[in-house]
């Protein structure tokens, strides 16, 4: 069963418009293919356009990545398909994700990295990328894996720099809210819902007063036998988590009529401490009052374990949940579930005017800003490789069209969304246990995201690590009670100038304009 034609035609056409916005000059006028829209992936060949006919014996391929399963077991799973073609064996190093960043540039930097293949956030791209540490995929390559039908999101923003391709697709990331349905569409909740709050349930919420409305709502009620949360959000530390918060403001801190988010794009000034983001930080600390009583110490591998268990309301997490929650072997959920873009606000700061805006008198709608969080993780085949040739075969093979529909539909891989075929055909999610309903509105709420003319693209320039390492610590210690929101974000402020004014202030402008899509002359 396939999505209807008009939405995929629909999807094309704003997908090449924010390709134009994100990605640099020389990529951006890449053409989509006519059938990108029709062409359906094929799960059963894992060795599409030639990738596995190489000859690797006595190859050892060393992969570095983060601890899994996400993002790692499906190279732990799979990697034997591609020895038993070419004779090639790979090593998976794995590494928690507040150290991946550090392991793999001290291997670059000593001029001896351990890896032959790294997978990786694209965030990094600057600090990776940016200094030639990673080899340009060759053209064979690109058409090995399906480069074309990729959507351009994702293909010309994550696995590009400097107008050259250095990276292969492993995985596409936008932030979404999960809920379950069958409880705001329960009578009896509906009732008590509205009786206490004065308005319907709704399902889902579309705004965060009504998020956290609903979570306070069903935090800590007995249901068939079992206490349930409200909602489940990442707070820890060095696991992800800053990119929950960045989410949450988004709708409060993002103008509809300004690309930039994170900086003022003339003057690479902060924005991050003006009053939109504080109040996202407000609303995100007040997150761990109607979740578990730990909820502070988690992070996204909590949400994924606790959702498809039944034991939460509300979570906000990439598109690993879905998944998940219709997993018929572990999920209690499977039938109970919905999807949504993250919701909005009635208000939200417009930064050049220095203003609140009502968005509901502007426009005459919520001021949603969807947040294409972390963009996806990428692979790259290191300079220092003793065997280019065999790295990039298998990297194609992880990352080809046919593997990632594999992929995207195979539970705790990690893997979102990024082919255009991830999308255009239902067949594959009803097979893991979907109601159509259930895919329709995931693959619906994924390309919502992707077309939302508001929608936010995460901060890809030199530093990026630094900058969100610094927001991390200072996040914490609100969340803790340390500080309150306004000091917090007052310090991030203060450590971005310092690390912009490090890296080079015009450097970072530049950068950053050229990721808008602005011109930096």
């Amino acid at each position: 069963m396939k999505v209807k034609l008009s939405h995929v035609l629909g999807l094309l056409a704003i997908l090449s418009m924010l390709a134009g916005l994100a990605a640099p000059e020389a990529l951006a006028q890449r053409p989509v293919p006519p059938d990108a829209q029709t062409k359906l992936a094929d799960p059963n060949n894992l060795f599409p356009n030639g990738i596995g006919e190489i000859d690797c014996k006595g190859v050892n391929l060393v992969v570095g990545t983060q601890v899994g399963p996400q993002i790692a077991s499906p190279v732990q799973n799979f990697w034997q398909l591609w020895g038993e073609k070419t004779g090639g064996t790979v090593e998976l190093q794995e590494f928690p994700f507040g150290d991946l960043f550090e392991k793999i540039r001290t291997g670059f930097i000593s001029g001896a990295s351990p890896f032959d293949i790294i997978i990786y956030a694209s965030d990094w791209a600057g600090d990776i990328m940016g200094p030639g540490y990673v080899l340009e995929v060759p053209q064979k390559v690109q058409d090995q894996v399906g480069y074309d039908y990729l959507i351009p999101t994702y293909r010309d923003r994550i696995l590009s720099w400097g107008g050259k391709v250095y990276g292969l697709p492993y995985d596409g990331d936008a932030h979404m809210m999960y809920y379950r349905r069958d409880l705001l569409t329960d009578p009896k909740w509906q009732a008590e819902f509205k009786a206490k709050y004065g308005y319907d349930l709704p399902a889902p919420p579309n705004t965060w007063k009504q998020y956290y409305d609903v979570a306070e709502f069903f935090n800590g009620k007995e249901i068939d036998g079992q206490v349930i949360w409200g909602a489940g959000t990442a707070f820890k530390r060095k696991a992800q988590s800053y990119w929950t918060y960045l989410g949450v403001a988004a709708a409060f801190a993002k103008a509809p009529d300004d690309p930039a988010y994170f900086f003022d794009p003339d003057t690479m000034e902060p924005r991050i401490n003006n009053p939109g983001f504080v109040e996202g930080l407000k609303l995100y600390v007040s997150l761990a009052k109607v979740g578990p009583p730990d909820v502070i110490n988690w992070d996204v591998g909590d949400i994924r374990g606790n959702f498809p268990a039944g034991k939460l309301v509300l979570a906000i997490d990439w598109g690993d949940v879905g998944p998940l929650a219709a997993d018929v072997n572990s999920s209690v959920v499977v039938g109970k579930w919905g999807s949504a873009l993250e919701p909005g606000t009635e208000k939200y700061w417009d930064s050049r005017r220095g203003e609140w805006v009502d968005a509901t008198k502007v426009t005459g709608n919520l001021n949603q800003a969807p947040f294409l969080a972390f963009g996806g993780w990428v692979q790259s085949v290191t300079k220092t490789t003793k065997n280019p040739e065999c790295a990039f075969d298998f990297a194609a093979f992880m990352g080809n069209q046919n593997m990632s529909q594999l992929l995207v539909t195979y539970p705790g891989s990690g893997v979102n969304p990024h082919f255009f075929s991830d999308l255009n055909n239902l067949e594959p999610w009803l097979k893991i246990g979907m109601t159509e309903q259930e895919a329709s509105e995931y693959l619906n709420a994924v390309r919502d995201i992707i077309n939302h003319p508001n929608a936010v693209v995460d901060l890809r320039i030199t530093g990026a690590a630094e900058y969100f390492d610094a927001l991390d610590t200072q996040l914490a210690r609100a969340v803790a009670g340390e500080v309150d929101p306004q000091t917090a974000l007052d310090e991030v402020a203060k450590q971005w100038n310092a690390i912009t004014d490090r890296l080079g202030r015009e450097q970072q402008k530049k950068q950053y304009r050229e990721m808008l899509g602005l011109p930096t002359e």
